[in-house]
């Protein structure tokens, strides 16, 4: 781990900060300290809780990803749970990130957790990405995250609870809360569908029928009880106290169990907008609120003896992330939103007075200086030892071990904790090259000399945006060319395009001193071989309504190609790879159309270095999710996959193709290393494989003529190596049986035989 700089906001723009301004310290990159590799959380965990099970290991990159709450365990020691928007529920397990969803496909963008305060292996997650989904669900674990069932939640008309785990106010929360005095009583509020209950450990859900609103913005944005208002004698006595703060209208009371319910006045009202709460020992509940982004209005508020105080600490900002010492009900913390240099707060007589937190923070390598704001998603002490603060932002996860202390020391929390979404992966055989070239949102992407080892720096050297292609040319991996966009101040809906093209490797670029009008993103492909003047042909297959363009002076100058068709990447986040060179004849190129009919795709040829295209075979598989690759060493071989078909292999160029009946549903698949005393290259495969799903090897499919028939497989990845959201894979042609696997939302893995 490392201490590091604050990260970007994902989605909104801000202005790069120069080092010096208030509340940092210092901006420099220096070596990390004792103190910065203090274990927060080694031993202690349950015997129940489930054990990593993983062998794939994390390429190594160190932050990247909205990691929006956290969650430590009031009464297990050292039990320390975060959620993510699109990279699921992680575990900290031996200073080291422990993935709890792998194998749950579907439930990677989390709404809210909670834990049970009784029974630490027990945790719930609500799951969804978007509310126009649809498709929201509660899941829970019995132990610890090893299993998980779905609960069926459910609309009284029957429908899914819609969700928005990867929208805004997904840092608000929790949405779902267990009560601490009686496990069996669990609620969640949602954005759009109002407030549901369980009474026996959610097997079945009621929506709360008494309560009055459903509000507005991102509907209801907590749910707390007060764990001192257990009501009746005896354990497991139901909490009759808890709070519900809602957008668009405030927070609400209940003081009989969740029958009737009071808007409190005098507090936030409808246009604070709730966002988080958060309960002392006492009782005082403390709320932070948000107004709107173009006029931040925000505040800080606490409840106590049925009355409300504005306690903001700073004026004139939006407040997400709140926390209250468990041990201390007279010290709380909160941050604005976004967070700011001078955004972290303390207050140690119940938010009277606020002292600004100096924080000492150094910078992984790579980080640009306008990682210094992020949205902030999640602040908590620890009950156990609370001078220990943790913060979760758009960027991962940081601790301090001493809070107190000023300035205080942040460090990261990192190790196996990757949420990036990979557009692309590339592994060029180049004896003392670089392991991997990747292509990611947000970030372009990285050049990893080792994939145990923290780059350096991005292939963009602090730009915002995507890369989404990356090739290289077969006769020589020191060329390599890239394409993609870089974000606008607006986002993606003023994103331009970017591509760049590499004469060492990936390790320095130049960008294209020319782009094709309108063309961005998609995927590329260099020709085999080096032209006479020693730069090779570029052919770029743009996203959307762009028609594929070639260069042949390294993206000086573009032409449209002639005979090709567009629409051939729809949009980034389909993963797919339409367009490929053949690895041994410079003169040979291959592009796959998708014609949204039923076996209407066409594979298009290029002959003469992608000047002029001609359809070759048709009647293939027809669908968005696809990718075609030419076979390394093999004129004309080119092999394509279609989600939800078999495999096909074309030997003469793509006049022709053969399934592999034995591969079915492919996500993708890729070219190794040959096994020891083997001509013919490995083949890795995400799919299905005689009927079992998973990645896959074959060590003598390629030396088989035709469907490929009497082809062993090897599973390389099992239901004990859980592997899920796969959406690239890439072969090392350098090790034999090493695969790199891409996903959406968990980084790059990488796995040996």
């Amino acid at each position: 781990m490392s201490c590091l700089l604050w990260p970007r906001d994902r989605t909104i723009r801000l202005i790069v900060l120069l080092c010096g301004i208030v509340g940092l310290t210092s901006c420099a990159k220096v070596p990390v300290t004792a103190e910065c590799v203090a274990t927060a959380a080694t031993t202690g965990q349950s015997t129940a809780l489930a054990q990593s099970r993983d062998r794939w290991q994390n390429v190594q990159i160190a932050g990247m990803g909205f990691v929006t709450g956290i969650a430590i365990h009031p009464t297990q020691k050292d039990l320390v749970y975060v959620r993510t928007d699109v990279g699921g529920i992680y575990r900290l397990q031996n200073s080291r990130w422990v993935q709890l969803l792998d194998g749950m496909s579907g439930h990677y963008s989390i709404e809210s957790m909670a834990l049970d305060a009784q029974n630490p292996a027990v945790i719930y997650a609500a799951t969804g990405a978007y509310t126009r989904e649809a498709k929201g669900e509660i899941i829970k674990s019995a132990d610890g995250g090893q299993t998980w069932e779905e609960t069926n939640l459910r609309t009284p008309a029957g429908t899914p609870v819609r969700m928005g785990g990867n929208e805004d106010w997904r840092w608000a929360g929790e949405r779902l809360a267990v009560d601490p005095n009686q496990s069996q009583i669990v609620y969640f509020g949602s954005r759009l569908d109002g407030l549901y209950r369980s009474l026996d450990g959610a097997k079945n859900w009621q929506l709360v029928t008494t309560f009055p609103t459903k509000g507005s913005q991102g509907g209801i944005a907590f749910v707390v009880f007060d764990p001192r208002s257990a009501g009746g004698s005896g354990d497991n006595q139901p909490s009759q106290v808890l709070y519900v703060g809602v957008m668009g209208s405030g927070v609400y009371r209940s003081a009989d169990g969740g029958t009737s319910w009071t808007l409190l006045t005098g507090g936030p009202d409808a246009s604070q907008n709730p966002q988080q709460g958060a309960i002392a020992k006492d009782g005082t509940l403390y709320v932070s609120t948000f107004t709107t982004q173009a006029n931040p209005q925000g505040g800080v508020w606490r409840y106590r003896e049925n009355q409300w105080t504005q306690i903001t600490p700073n004026e004139g900002k939006n407040y997400s992330a709140i926390a209250v010492d468990a041990q201390n009900p007279q010290t709380v913390m909160a941050a604005t939103y976004p967070f700011a240099p001078d955004g972290l707060y303390r207050s140690t007589d119940g938010g009277t007075t606020w002292q600004p937190q100096r924080l000492d923070v150094t910078a992984v390598t790579w980080w640009p200086q306008w990682h210094l704001y992020s949205l902030m998603g999640g602040l908590a002490l620890n009950p156990h030892r609370p001078q220990q603060a943790w913060l979760t932002t758009g960027f991962g996860v940081m601790r301090t071990e001493d809070v107190t202390r000023q300035p205080s020391r942040w460090c990261t929390e990192m190790t196996n904790l990757e949420e990036l979404v990979v557009f692309v992966v590339k592994s060029p055989p180049l004896p003392g090259g670089a392991d991997l070239l990747s292509g990611v949102a947000d970030m372009h992407g990285f050049r990893h000399e080792s994939v145990g080892t923290i780059p350096q720096e991005t292939v963009e050297r602090g730009k915002f945006g995507d890369t989404t292609g990356i090739d290289f040319a077969e006769a020589d991996p020191q060329i390599v060319a890239r394409v993609g966009s870089t974000t606008g101040q607006g986002g993606r809906e003023d994103s331009q395009g970017l591509g760049a093209y590499s004469r060492d490797n990936g390790r320095t670029w130049t960008a294209f001193a020319n782009l094709p009008a309108g063309a961005a993103n998609g995927k590329v492909a260099v020709a085999a071989t080096l032209q006479p003047n020693g730069k090779p042909v570029i052919v770029w297959a743009p996203q959307g309504d762009v028609y594929p363009q070639r260069s042949l002076d390294g993206g000086q100058t573009w032409q449209a190609v002639q005979g090709a068709p567009n629409r051939t990447t729809l949009q980034l986040w389909f993963p797919s790879q339409a367009i490929a060179s053949d690895r041994v004849d410079g003169n040979l190129f291959y592009l796959y159309k998708y014609n949204e009919r039923p076996d209407q795709g066409v594979l298009y040829r290029s002959q003469d270095a992608g000047a002029t295209w001609k359809p070759a075979a048709a009647g293939l598989p027809d669908f968005f999710l696809h990718a075609v690759k030419a076979m390394p060493g093999k004129r004309g071989e080119v092999w394509l996959r279609v989600q939800g078909y078999p495999l096909y292999r074309s030997v003469d160029a793509g006049d022709s193709f053969t399934s592999l009946a034995q591969v079915t549903d492919v996500t993708d698949f890729a070219f190794g290393h040959p096994a020891p005393n083997r001509q013919n290259l490995t083949v890795f495969v995400a799919g299905t494989v005689n009927g079992v799903k998973g990645v896959f090897r074959s060590d003598d499919v390629t030396a088989l003529p035709g469907d490929g028939a009497g082809a062993t497989w090897v599973q390389v990845s099992t239901p004990q190596q859980r592997l899920s959201n796969v959406t690239f894979l890439e072969g090392d042609r350098r090790v034999y049986g090493r695969v790199y696997v891409g996903t959406g939302g968990r980084g790059v893995f990488y796995g040996d035989r």
